[in-house]
């Protein structure tokens, strides 16, 4: 079964679903740590350890891109960055449907893929770039159902075929060892498992075969009234979202709660990491405003008016925010929880007629919680950054600027405090 021709409504909306050691003066945390059946819960309290002036900083170090430049340097939709041990940096362009690699200065080096369904080009959904461990690349394939492998000179090299019977990936990734990984959904349509018990993170071998499961995840919310009969979702509904950190363990939380499970790589539950947060209302200044960017977003996709309207019929919210945008791991076996904004914490000092970005409620504050889960401090990224890696001190990603121009970005995280 083509799952990708009978649905190009909900793989378009699938591919959007939108991811330490402390150093200098602290002072005394003042959470808990407690033992359950070997299991460490640790809950933070709002007081952070960081006192003034020893907070880590961030500041811009590269930006790659260009609004009417060399086509080397301009992206249609950036979605991911890979960087390797050279420091060569591979982007994803969701729009091309190809990735681009530049030098650790910056300059362009070449483009690999390209649309399309032959050996070696990408088909639509695709969003990740993995350095393979051997200096080669995968980039998982959803348009065309399949695991694209390249050389380390950027030429095809196979690929293994993705069996979406078994649930669609949403989310890819993988481990300091190769491993590959992905979320599966479920829904509840023809050639689809169903999944009820939940979203696995499964691992697959080089074959496409899935040999383990390392954590399940619960069911997200947002599709759940996804049948054969109808198209619905609920946004801002609890999603489960998750990370890897480079010694193998696996992050994962529901985005409706600050509760973030760690299980090592072999899936064993080891860590239970808690903060009270107070979530915030969604109000309908709020709702017409992520209205009008979907709509925009599903007409890049190329959907013909006819199937906008009826995704937009079929769209409402939850009541309130999730309690968190993304986590991440990064520099020195730090997790990282994005705070949310609501139109409201926006317009805060603005001018009147100012106008709610929907695409920035992911505040640019991250709550940095060391390696044994206790609240550190608060680190504020470049507006309009969003990381998506992390390689020593330096945080790699997608920014973009006022006109909503996507650049690649990387970011230097300076921990080195008096």
């Amino acid at each position: 079964m083509k799952t990708r021709s009978k649905y190009p409504i909900l793989l378009a909306f699938l591919t959007t679903l939108p991811l330490l050691q402390a150093c200098g003066g602290v002072g005394a945390w003042e959470g808990t740590i407690t033992d359950s059946a070997g299991v460490a819960v640790v809950h933070n309290p709002a007081t952070p350890m960081w006192r003034a002036g020893d907070e880590w900083t961030a500041t811009e170090d590269l930006r790659v891109g260009t609004v009417a430049g060399e086509p080397e340097y301009q992206f249609g939709q950036l979605a991911f960055v890979e960087v390797v041990d050279d420091g060569t940096m591979y982007a994803m362009d969701i729009l091309a449907r190809e990735v681009k690699a530049y030098g650790p200065d910056g300059i362009y080096i070449r483009t690999i893929g390209g649309p399309g369904s032959g050996p070696g080009e990408i088909g639509q959904g695709a969003i990740f770039v993995f350095d393979d461990g051997q200096g080669g690349l995968i980039v998982p394939d959803l348009g065309n159902q399949r695991v694209n492998r390249y050389s380390p000179e950027g030429e095809p090299e196979g690929s293994f075929r993705i069996e979406l019977q078994a649930g669609v990936p949403t989310r890819w990734g993988i481990d300091p060892s190769g491993r590959l990984f992905a979320q599966l959904r479920g829904l509840a349509v023809p050639g689809i498992a169903a999944l009820e018990e939940g979203d696995p993170i499964v691992v697959y071998d080089t074959t496409g075969a899935v040999v383990d499961t390392i954590a399940m995840l619960p069911k997200g919310q947002t599709l759940a009234g996804v049948t054969e009969e109808q198209f619905s979702m609920v946004l801002f509904s609890p999603e489960p979202v998750w990370d890897l950190d480079e010694n193998g363990d696996i992050y994962y939380a529901m985005n409706d709660q600050y509760r973030v499970l760690v299980n090592d790589p072999d899936g064993n539950l080891k860590r239970i990491i808690t903060r009270d947060v107070e979530r915030k209302p969604v109000e309908e200044a709020d709702r017409n405003a992520i209205l009008r960017l979907l709509r925009e977003q599903y007409a890049q996709f190329g959907l013909p008016p006819a199937q906008i309207e009826t995704i937009m019929q079929g769209i409402g919210f939850a009541d309130s925010y999730p309690a968190f945008g993304q986590i991440f791991l990064g520099p020195g076996e730090t997790l990282w929880v994005q705070r949310i904004r609501s139109a409201r914490d926006m317009a805060e000092g603005q001018e009147e007629g100012f106008e709610f970005d929907p695409q920035a409620i992911g505040s640019p504050e991250w709550e940095v919680l060391d390696s044994e889960g206790r609240y550190l401090g608060v680190v504020t990224l470049p507006e309009g950054f969003a990381p998506v890696n992390v390689k020593d001190d330096m945080l790699y990603g997608v920014w973009r600027d006022e006109l909503d121009v996507q650049y690649l970005m990387r970011v230097k995280v300076t921990r080195d405090v008096a």
